[in-house]
């Protein structure tokens, strides 16, 4: 009875181990997934400010060019829809782009354990 006894605790604390390496391994993954996410929520926002900065800089451009406040406004809208068509037709390789990264970021480790 002495083998078995043995041979349940490895069995045990095998199944332990593979338990806490699982849960270290979905916690790392899901903080770079999450890290990722947040970067790009940043970079995203930081990006929104630029936009509206150069539409400020636009709409005094084209008030330096004889052109209405009200006038100079809509241009600027109407340049800031123009990009939004333009990146609706380009939804898929934006799409991919960030899905691309959400993979990446969690299949990062898979390669190691390849080589090992």
């Amino acid at each position: 009875m002495s083998i078995i006894g043995e041979i349940k605790d490895k069995v045990t604390r095998y199944v332990d181990v593979y338990i806490k390496l699982f849960k270290v391994d979905f916690i790392l993954r899901t903080s770079n997934v999450m890290g990722f996410i947040i970067f790009a929520i940043i970079g995203l926002l930081l990006l929104l400010c630029a936009a509206i900065f150069m539409g400020f800089g636009l709409v005094e451009l084209f008030m330096a060019v004889d052109i209405s406040k009200l006038g100079a406004f809509f241009i600027v809208v109407g340049i800031y829809l123009l990009l939004l068509v333009l990146l609706i037709a380009c939804r898929r390789p934006v799409t991919r782009f960030f899905a691309s990264g959400i993979i990446r970021e969690l299949t990062r480790g898979d390669d190691d354990e390849d080589d090992e």
